[in-house]
């Protein structure tokens, strides 16, 4: 039944019926378009790659001031698992998470014909991806806890939390570094006599690194065989949540996450992986495998508003 239902949609399609009923008596629905808030670092990395050739989903004006190209209708989420669920439970929905945040309840769609994985974004052949970064205020000097936990995240040690967020450890010191800026090496990390004193450590910012912040976590109390509850306040909320609390920082015992580039006055910071956006549709639609940059555009800027009018 539901091909043939399919067939006679298709069919009106080509008359140009695009309002016309089904034989199943529904109408195609439009798509709904989830993304993430203004000010998501998994939203800028996103913005600033998808374009029509002419303009980009976030762009500046004439005046520097920043505009958003999205459509008005675009359902916003403040959580990659937000954005997950919403498309998991929607059959005309398309959104985009961290690559490391899929799951099998969500299709992941092609860009350009390139499906993202870790050759894929090391090459730059796969064009939507961004780093995960890590962030403290330069203007402080850092508890002993927090230096320590730092120089753990800085090494070799961090790799293996990396993996298990499904990200791309960089080893590179120019990549891991800003870009113009000296290169930040890949540490040793040894392991002080007794956990460092100093109060909790705070960590804020991006949802997309949920993963990686809370094995790091467990993995640097393991070593001082206490529980990371007792070591961190984690609380994710948005890149520029992170942002804003390493910039605030005056006690030395805060770490900002970024899932987009950071190079600001006052803030020192690492890049410790890269990770690709992937643009995911609902476990039923099996017809939309492979989008344009333009095509992309043209959806989430409400230019296409069904997933049959794309050519």
């Amino acid at each position: 039944m539901k091909r043939i239902c399919a067939m006679i949609l298709a069919a009106a399609m080509v008359l140009g019926g695009t309002a016309l009923f089904t034989a199943c008596g529904e109408q195609e629905k439009n798509i709904t378009v989830v993304v993430r808030e203004q000010g998501s670092g998994t939203r800028e990395a996103f913005d600033k790659v998808v374009t029509d050739g002419s303009h980009f989903l976030e762009e500046k004006d004439a005046d520097g001031k920043t505009v958003y190209n999205t459509t008005s209708e675009a359902i916003q989420q403040t959580k990659t698992g937000t954005v997950l669920s919403m498309v998991a439970s929607d059959e005309n929905a398309i959104g985009y998470i961290s690559l490391g945040s899929v799951d099998s309840t969500v299709n992941v769609v092609a860009v350009e014909g390139v499906t993202p994985s870790e050759a894929a974004v090391l090459d730059g052949s796969y064009k939507i991806q961004r780093p995960f970064v890590v962030m403290t205020n330069s203007e402080v000097t850092l508890t002993a806890l927090t230096a320590d936990f730092m120089s753990y995240l800085k090494s070799g040690e961090a790799e293996a939390h990396v993996e298990e967020a499904g990200c791309i450890f960089l080893t590179d010191p120019a990549k891991r570094a800003n870009e113009g800026k000296p290169g930040i090496e890949v540490v040793s990390y040894e392991k002080q006599a007794a956990l460092p004193a100093g109060d909790k450590i705070v960590i804020r910012g991006s949802t997309s690194m949920e993963k990686f912040i809370n094995a790091a976590a467990k993995g640097y109390a393991d070593l001082y065989g206490a529980n990371a509850e007792d070591i961190f306040d984690i609380q994710l909320e948005g890149s520029s949540v992170g942002r804003k609390a390493a910039e605030e920082d005056t006690t030395g015992n805060v770490i900002g996450l970024s899932s987009a580039s950071v190079d600001e006055e006052g803030i020192e910071s690492f890049n410790v992986c890269l990770d690709a956006v992937a643009v995911i549709v609902n476990k039923n639609n099996t017809t939309v495998n492979d989008l344009t940059l333009a095509e992309l555009y043209d959806i989430f800027s409400g230019k296409i508003k069904k997933f049959s009018e794309i050519k």
